[in-house]
């Protein structure tokens, strides 16, 4: 059996699946260290199954014993998990393939935490986890940015000094790559056309928001790049900024820490409307989203402010398909994925409305952890 660990800032999804990589179960641990924290869990009896349970939950670490502890509970054999495939974000340079994780290999991951701060210090928590508990599995590290090897220097590269260049690292990485990978394998599939020999647009339309452009099955650019923190307007990121915009806030009594904070964390959809959840601005901006309910009617100023939010998302998601279509030349498809992309009609018909490029329009649900499992 392998098993699949997927660990978000607060989050923790896993999935175990057979040798012939067909899930046997799989689930959820959400909120950790917040309130109100709930797991999910696919192996429970029937009349519970796929149910919130609330529990609380301090860290990642006792987010995946509660795994652990449920998936004996319902009688699966923890003791035969052969291999441990873990998702982190940021592996630099340095890690562009999968890697067999030990000590030492985690203690040189550790120096990424400060370039993907929301998740890979979450993810080195469950490896340190998993080592202890699976002592005799295979731990092996898959990367967000592995996908993006295969980037040119014209496009990964910054007009930085090189020294700097050399000395930092400082070029785009890009992320998402596990679900832009995953997804333009599936649309190639439904094109009947060869990996190899295929040119797409994949858009990673999440609360974290990416654009790839692929060409002949390998990816060339993408709109992440030295962090998470580059590229779309997201739920809390600012994305594509002035980079002058941060010296300047500096040298008007802004710490380097409120600065980064607030790029992070204050600013995309949450700064320009006050509602980080896009099914929210939505429903301001006088859409109906099914299944949701807000649970309070929207001032006018509320409404003003989701309209230019959404308007703001959809414009920079349009220039940054033109860009990369100028870019491929040919493109095959443009490939919808993650809780947006999948979900939202309306989002989707806002971005392809207007657009001179006549192609297919695909919507692939993304499975990170179907990427990992094949890939170790």
């Amino acid at each position: 059996m392998t098993l699949i660990i997927n660990a978000g800032s607060s989050s923790l999804k896993f999935k175990l699946f057979n040798e012939k990589l067909a899930v046997i179960n799989d689930g959820i641990v959400e909120k950790i260290g917040l309130d109100g924290s709930f797991v999910i869990f696919g192996g429970l009896p029937a009349a519970k199954q796929g149910k919130k349970q609330p529990i609380k939950i301090e860290n990642h670490e006792q987010a995946l014993k509660l795994v652990f502890s449920l998936l004996k509970k319902v009688g699966m054999p923890v003791g035969k998990i052969k291999k441990v495939g873990h998702r982190i974000v940021h592996g630099g340079s340095e890690f562009v393939k999968p890697t067999l994780l030990n000590k030492k290999v985690v203690q040189a991951l550790a120096k990424y935490n400060k370039l993907a701060p929301l998740h890979n210090p979450a993810a080195l928590l469950c490896v340190r986890a998993s080592l202890k508990l699976l002592p005799k599995a295979k731990q092996i590290a898959c990367f967000d940015t592995m996908f993006y090897k295969t980037l040119p220097d014209f496009a990964f590269r910054y007009a930085l000094p090189e020294k700097i260049y050399k000395k930092f690292g400082l070029r785009k990485y890009g992320f998402h790559g596990l679900s832009h990978e995953y997804v333009a394998g599936q649309a190639a599939k439904k094109l009947n056309l060869l990996l190899a020999k295929i040119n797409l647009i994949t858009c990673h339309l999440g609360s974290g928001c990416s654009i790839t452009a692929i060409k002949n099955g390998k990816a060339i650019d993408t709109s992440m790049g030295f962090t998470p923190l580059e590229g779309l307007m997201m739920g809390t990121r600012c994305g594509d900024i002035d980079p002058a915009l941060g010296l300047f806030l500096v040298k008007n009594g802004l710490t380097p820490e409120k600065v980064d904070s607030m790029f992070n964390n204050e600013s995309g959809w949450l700064g320009v409307s006050g509602f980080k959840d896009l099914r929210d601005i939505l429903t301001g901006a006088g859409y109906n989203v099914a299944g949701y309910k807000v649970g309070r009617s929207f001032s006018e100023k509320e409404k003003a402010s989701c309209k230019l939010a959404l308007r703001m998302f959809v414009y920079r998601v349009k220039k940054y398909i033109g860009a990369y279509a100028a870019v491929l030349g040919k493109v095959d498809a443009i490939v919808f994925t993650a809780g947006i992309g999948e979900r939202n009609a309306d989002v989707r018909k806002l971005i392809m409305r207007g657009l001179l490029i006549k192609t297919r329009v695909l919507v692939v649900p993304t499975n990170e952890e179907l990427q990992i499992a094949k890939s170790i």
